[in-house]
């Protein structure tokens, strides 16, 4: 007997007739013919999904719900992470005797729904590598008939510079990481589809449209793998499928699914979803600011020329607010640190650190071995050579970037990591650049745990170990790395490798104007290191224009580390012969560059900037050239010109940045520090070729709050502070900061 439930304000209720079955919360109505046994998914009266259903793969055989001999349904309230809200079940039983569980959550305070799909057999465990809690392959027209829609794709991960796409919605097939929205980059309105869990499965979601507007396919996928998450590699000839998960019941990650106004805000909310069931690893400084020995120095490093950085640093930009929270740079020493400094030369290195208001940091591989497999592992005491701890994929072993895959889930991995640890929690690090994360994540033919089933469950469990092992004092910044899971780190590069060129800026604005929302899961994108002056073989010195915007896209992306080498005393080689180190025209620039007080304020108080628009990436730049943040005192609005020497010159309405005409205080230029007059109704904007200018309005309504950096001391007047210094007037559980103190509200 199926029960009717209607409720006061009628925002979750049940409702049922002969023939089908409809299932709602807020805007979102979710039909079941239960003749057919398929889905209508609609959204305030609009069809999103049609023919809608679900499928797995059941231990080699692919199940879809609508040829199922059965199905029933029912519902209970619940409260969760989410918040509170109803669960409406649908229980299709397949002639095997195998179900599939189809769950749709709806929430009082949420804007989307949540489905996930569970899978059951008869008289025994169920094995399956690959659910579709949701799918259609019937076309609907819900976006806005113009050919202005895009459908985002995102990588799995930031290796080989691979980039982010907003493609447009016809003919090709888009399937996304974790993650996709479709969306009109005119009108903002648009759907966004994404998983929240991130414990065993590599989860996409697939689109196909057509004619601009149509959208012909979408299915949400726990289970999948190609080139991207190095599991279909070309020169092995053949894919490796995801891995088998067994268990009572096989359950799906679950799909947040929301319809937004402006699919900006709809990414961030999917982020600050994915917090609700893993929240972020927070750190009392905020965003990092300092240095990095790749930049330039690389393989070069030494200990001379790494303490003459940081005199200048600490002389010459921290004065000037080139600093964190508490007034602290970071000093990462990185690859080629083991090979060209002893460890007392470490020791001393992290003792002038702490000397002089520093965070001595290193560079750290814990899933990758480059080298011979016949060595024996450091801290198994010859118990496990690499060999035994490498991972094969169809019999061979696994090598991704020149690096063995090692198994996350290995005694010998982790008493290798547990090794490295001590030592450098033994000298005293306080910063870790993680690389070759991804090595860690690959699907294999096997994991020394028998209980593990996947490669992001190695991952996981490996992750796990660092992160308790390391501790909360040690700040965690992921280099090449999966961008789920987030939680056991801190940061994570938002690109790939990325020094000073304008190929360099454009590069990680791409992934920047359309992965900026991952600032709701980690403290700060990583832009990587900004570098003025590169070594000769990679460019040398760069244009100031260019500078510029290098220096820009750090800013508005948030980790603010230069890569310079500001050392007379550093030996450049390349090819067995000395190369010139730049270092008095990376001084001279710096000078000019990074004392910008203006400038160097906004990674402090602002997250990744994002788009205006977002248009952009199936253009030639493949990149915004307009990023906005509003941080409730000042609306910013970056503009880089990644053209050589052609000027842009436009104008920007205050609409379009969303702020109102009538609340437009100072307009003030930060490069050039000139005041901009606006118009009736927005700002002119002119930046040269290869260049980069950043307009700061102030609205009038801001009652003021965070007033100036003295000597790397943040001055606060008697308000609270979150960790990325914007006000709240109503602070809940977390740390803040008032009055220059930190405070923790429980």
């Amino acid at each position: 007997m199926k029960k009717i439930i209607l409720t006061a304000i009628g925002l979750l209720a049940m409702l049922t007739t002969t023939d089908a079955t409809e299932m709602s919360g807020g805007k979102w109505s979710i039909n079941l013919d239960e003749q057919s046994m398929r889905l209508t998914v609609s959204h305030d009266g609009r069809t999103v999904m049609a023919d809608a259903y679900c499928e797995a793969d059941v231990a080699g055989e692919v199940m879809r719900s609508h040829e199922a001999k059965s199905v029933s349904t029912d519902w209970q309230d619940v409260s969760d992470c989410f918040g509170d809200g109803r669960r409406h079940t649908v229980d299709y039983v397949m002639a095997s005797g195998a179900r599939l569980i189809q769950t749709f959550t709806f929430y009082e305070q949420q804007p989307y729904f949540v489905v996930s799909l569970g899978v059951t057999t008869p008289g025994g465990r169920a094995a399956s590598n690959y659910l579709a809690p949701l799918k259609t392959e019937t076309q609907t027209t819900f976006m806005p008939r113009d050919n202005k829609n895009r459908v985002l794709f995102v990588p799995f991960d930031n290796d080989g510079f691979i980039r982010y796409s907003s493609n447009y919605l016809r003919g090709t097939e888009t399937n996304s990481y974790n993650v996709t929205a479709i969306y009109n980059s005119v009108t903002r309105e648009g759907l966004v589809v994404g998983a929240v869990d991130h414990y065993y499965w590599k989860n996409a979601v697939h689109v196909k449209g057509s004619d601009y507007y149509n959208l012909d396919e979408l299915t949400l996928i726990s289970g999948y793998t190609d080139n991207h998450s190095h599991d279909s590699i070309q020169s092995e000839g053949r894919p490796m499928a995801h891995g088998t998960v067994v268990a009572d019941t096989v359950s799906s990650s679950r799909f947040v699914v929301g319809c937004f106004d402006d699919w900006r805000l709809g990414m961030e909310t999917f982020g600050q979803a994915c917090t609700r069931v893993a929240p972020r690893r927070e750190w009392s400084g905020g965003t990092p600011y300092g240095w990095s020995s790749w930049g330039v120095q690389s393989t070069d490093i030494s200990y001379q020329g790494v303490i003459d950085c940081a005199d200048f640093i600490r002389d010459n930009l921290v004065p000037h607010g080139f600093c964190d929270l508490e007034g602290r740079v970071v000093m990462s020493l990185d690859a080629w640190w083991n090979d060209n400094l002893s460890d007392a030369q470490v020791r001393q290195f992290v003792s002038y650190c702490k000397q002089n208001n520093m965070i001595p940091g290193l560079y750290y591989g814990p899933f990758c071995r480059f080298g011979d497999l016949q060595s024996y592992v450091p801290g198994t005491s010859n118990r496990y050579r690499f060999r035994d701890l490498a991972l094969k994929v169809h019999g061979q072993y696994k090598v991704i970037d020149g690096a063995y895959c090692l198994d996350p889930t290995h005694p010998g991995t982790k008493m290798f990591m547990l090794n490295d640890v001590n030592k450098f929690k033994q000298w005293g690090i306080e910063y870790l650049k993680c690389d070759f994360q991804s090595n860690g994540a690959i699907e294999a033919d096997a994991w020394y745990a028998d209980t593990c089933y996947t490669g992001l469950q190695a991952y996981n469990i490996g992750m796990a170990y660092l992160q308790k092992r390391l501790g909360d004092d040690i700040y965690v910044d992921l280099s090449i790395s999966p961008a789920f899971p987030y939680q056991y780190a801190h940061g994570r590069r938002i690109s790939c490798d990325a020094w000073g060129t304008m190929g360099s800026t454009q590069y990680v604005m791409n992934c920047a104007s359309y992965g900026w929302w991952l600032s709701q899961v980690y403290v700060a994108n990583d832009p990587d290191h900004m570098v003025m002056c590169m070594r000769q073989e990679a460019g040398g010195i760069q244009s100031e224009g260019a500078n510029r915007a290098r220096i820009t896209s750090g800013a508005v992306v948030g980790a603010f580390l230069t890569g310079d080498n500001f050392s007379p005393n550093v030996t450049l080689h390349q090819d067995g012969q000395t190369r010139p180190n730049y270092y008095a025209t990376s001084q001279e620039r710096a000078l000019k560059l990074l004392t910008n007080e203006d400038v160097n304020e906004i990674p402090r108080t602002c997250r990744s900037f994002r788009p205006v628009y977002g248009n952009a990436a199936s253009s030639d730049t493949q990149a915004e050239n307009l990023m906005t943040y509003d941080n409730g005192r000042y609306v910013y609005l970056a503009v880089i010109n990644y053209q050589l020497v052609m000027p842009q010159a436009a104008e920007m309405t205050f609409a379009d940045l969303g702020i109102d005409p009538q609340d437009v205080g100072e307009i003030r230029e930060l490069w050039t520090q000139q005041a901009v007059e606006p118009t009736a109704t927005g700002l002119r904007y002119n930046v040269p070729g290869s260049d980069a200018r950043i307009y700061r309005i102030e609205r009038k309504s801001y009652a003021e709050g965070i007033r100036r950096i003295d000597n790397g001391q943040l001055i606060i007047d008697n308000y609270f502070y979150d960790l990325q210094g914007r006000r709240v007037d109503s602070p809940r559980q977390g740390l803040y900061i008032r009055n220059g103190k930190k405070y923790l509200v429980k």
